[in-house]
């Protein structure tokens, strides 16, 4: 195990020098683990969250003795806040959360909110490790976010058609849910009239009428914004139905990777793109490692969790160590192997905090997913 965990620890080499130090980075993490619960009932309306932060936290582990390899000094204490705002708010009040310098969670909502009226002593940054700020109002400094708000999907897209110097139609397929439709009127307020693309936003539930406005002179660039596996099963169809008089470039969220039904057929003949926060690379040499140390570690296999753990942990501590806790300071970050995914992290517009601005354009082929690049 010795030798498998010092392979997975060499790309850190290069972090050596920032980990030179003997003061001590403390760490809080605040999950709602929800343990008691699930042990007494693995069904319990919680377990789902609660898991997620198991194995998230179990990549962490992994990714906490690979930085103590590279020199790092790390104390870390770990709180269950059971999914309780009282006991989530009696915990902010504990002495590690105070003297933390840096904090990982709350998870949910609520938490969120708390905590962007809490000042901890060393007046520390503290990180949403597995959800968005999208619906909720937040407005704090010290808020990072590892994934991007909805809206920046919008942002991403726009730009990679740019990059492409996409010419022709841009077609949104709205779903039923608000944040659908923020999404989608989002992206048709950022489509300037100086771009070479004519827009039209249609009802998901009237997909037939995307035959109205289809090119057969130029690209058809189709976003679905929404998450609703039936009615986007049934647009792909559609959409696939056409592909052999249109020129068809389909473009959906990273949902669709977990539809209970998947028709790759469909897939190949839309064109398919999926906008992702994460991409994991099985043939990479660092998730090989990963995996067969994380087998050897927990007997069982990671998923998506422990990898965003690991690659969250190595990230955001090694940003600290080089810019001595201000995240802020960001032309000082130098760049990462990671597993899942790349943190670029940028100030949010119209609010205060961080949040990762680097998502995955991945297509699907014959052989699979890969990534798109710019």
């Amino acid at each position: 195990m010795k030798k498998i965990y010092l392979i997975i620890s060499l790309f850190l080499l290069y972090f050596q020098s920032f980990a030179q130090t003997k003061n001590v980075i403390k760490i809080a993490l605040l999950m709602p683990y929800c343990a008691e619960e699930i042990n007494q009932n693995p069904n319990h309306k919680n377990a789902e969250l609660g898991n997620a932060c198991r194995e998230y936290y179990q990549g962490l582990l992994i990714a906490t003795d690979s930085l103590k390899n590279a020199g790092y000094n790390i104390e870390i204490t770990v709180f269950d806040t059971e999914r309780d705002t009282i006991k989530f708010k009696k915990i902010l009040n504990n002495d590690a959360v105070q003297n933390a310098d840096f904090i990982i969670g709350p998870v949910i909502k609520e938490g969120q909110l708390m905590m962007q009226h809490f000042k901890n002593k060393k007046n520390a940054f503290h990180l949403s490790p597995l959800f968005t700020f999208t619906k909720t109002k937040i407005n704090d400094e010290k808020a990072i976010s590892a994934y991007p708000d909805l809206t920046y999907y919008a942002d991403y897209f726009v730009n990679y058609l740019i990059k492409k110097s996409a010419i022709g139609n841009l077609i949104i397929l709205v779903g039923k849910d608000a944040s659908d439709k923020s999404l989608a009127n989002y992206l048709k307020q950022i489509v300037k009239p100086e771009f070479p693309l004519k827009v039209k936003q249609i009802d998901l539930a009237k997909v037939t009428d995307i035959y109205k406005n289809l090119s057969k002179e130029n690209d058809n660039f189709i976003f679905i914004a929404s998450d609703d596996e039936n009615q986007i099963n049934a647009a792909l169809k559609m959409i696939a139905d056409t592909s052999n008089t249109f020129k068809m470039n389909t473009f959906g969220l990273r949902k669709i990777l977990d539809f209970n039904i998947i028709n790759t057929e469909y897939w190949l003949k839309c064109n398919l793109h999926i906008i992702s926060p994460f991409y994991i690379d099985y043939s990479n040499l660092l998730t090989k490692k990963f995996i067969e140390t994380y087998r050897n570690y927990y007997e069982t296999e990671p998923n998506e969790f422990a990898f965003v753990g690991y690659d969250q942990f190595i990230t955001t501590i090694s940003t600290f160590a080089q810019t001595n806790g201000s995240f802020k300071d960001l032309n000082k970050i130098a760049p990462f192997s990671l597993m899942s995914n790349r943190y670029l992290l940028k100030e949010k517009n119209n609010t205060a905090g961080l949040q990762n601005s680097y998502l995955h354009i991945l297509k699907y082929s014959d052989e699979g997913l890969f990534e798109v690049g710019f």
